[in-house]
């Protein structure tokens, strides 16, 4: 009696075993089930982020390549300047590329895309390189919309057309500039407030000065000629400037920017100088009495050359000027 007793127990005890067993490998199986669902789901995630974010920096390369075609029928070939406005599909971060090795140097300008999808901003695409392009900005310039100015840059000569960008986020108030500034502001409607006074100028404005200290950007114009002299940003050293066309690429662009854009520019009058004096010697025999220019061209082409910084513009100013004045007195002008 006892022995039957004592098996229903044990039988018991071994159903109610190998019960628990079995919940046991039922909860196991959903719970391996589970996490394998959530690396298959993240996996597809990553996955499609990562092609989402390929894809975005394929066509970012392209903007990029499309806004450099872009900016060519804006490039003066008169004295005027332009301006226009390229208005981007969504918000993008443009950037400013400048490589000063070789003959010419090199313009690079990419583009970053914001999105809702992945990371907000990835890194730019591929930088799109033109060697006859000049675009003074800041590195980058952050916005949905982007107005953009050129004006001819001639040291004597034309040397190229130079471009200042910034973006509808980027809002300018200058302070008692030159009469030629205001006015060129004003015809070509460039959306930049003119005040007597940094005090009227609002808080989000960009407050450039042309008379006295104190703002976001200082600029110093010479005693005897308001188209030459130097511009300080806080906290960084001052650049020169000679003629307006770099004065506003003095205001625009950063610091670094600036001084590589120049080096370039200075580079391409030095070529240019040597193909001046290539056309004199040619001309000379045909009765185009150039001959006075040849010595001063080829001194100029030597200087242009060296020119390292924008401070050794002031050291050439000088002989661009003689070059300009003794080509306006020839009877068959060379440039």
């Amino acid at each position: 009696m006892n022995n039957n007793k004592n098996e229903k127990f044990l039988n018991l005890q071994t159903s109610r075993m190998l019960a628990n067993k079995r919940g046991f490998q039922f909860s196991f199986a959903w719970m391996f089930a589970i996490i394998v669902g959530v690396v298959i789901i993240f996996l597809a995630i990553f996955a499609a982020t990562r092609f989402v974010e390929t894809e975005r920096e394929i066509q970012d390369t392209e903007i990029g390549k499309e806004i450099g075609i872009l900016l060519s029928p804006i490039e003066t070939n008169l004295e005027d300047a332009r301006k226009a406005v390229i208005v981007m599909p969504f918000e993008s971060r443009l950037g400013n590329g400048c490589r000063a090795e070789g003959n010419f140097g090199s313009q690079d300008i990419s583009i970053a895309s914001k999105s809702g999808v992945g990371r907000e901003w990835q890194r730019q695409g591929v930088p799109s390189s033109f060697h006859n392009k000049y675009v003074f900005s800041s590195n980058t310039v952050e916005g949905k919309s982007f107005r953009v100015m050129a004006k001819p840059f001639e040291f004597p000569y034309k040397a190229g057309s130079l471009m200042y960008i910034w973006s509808d986020k980027d809002k300018y108030c200058f302070v008692t500039p030159p009469r030629y500034v205001e006015e060129e502001i004003e015809d070509l409607g460039l959306g930049i407030n003119v005040n007597l006074r940094k005090e009227d100028c609002a808080e989000d404005e960009i407050q450039v000065c042309f008379a006295g200290s104190g703002c976001d950007i200082d600029v110093s114009l010479d005693f005897d000629n308001d188209k030459s002299g130097s511009v300080k940003r806080k906290f960084v050293d001052s650049v020169y400037f000679e003629g307006e066309a770099l004065l506003y690429g003095a205001i625009f662009a950063d610091p670094g920017i600036y001084e590589c854009q120049v080096r370039r520019l200075m580079g391409r009058v030095s070529e240019l100088s040597l193909l001046y004096l290539e056309k004199s010697e040619f001309l000379t025999p045909k009765g185009c009495g150039s001959g006075s220019l040849q010595p001063l061209l080829i001194n100029y082409a030597q200087k242009t050359m060296n020119v390292n910084n924008s401070i050794n513009l002031r050291d050439i100013s000088q002989d661009a000027q003689e070059l300009r004045r003794k080509n306006e007195l020839l009877s068959c002008e060379l440039f």
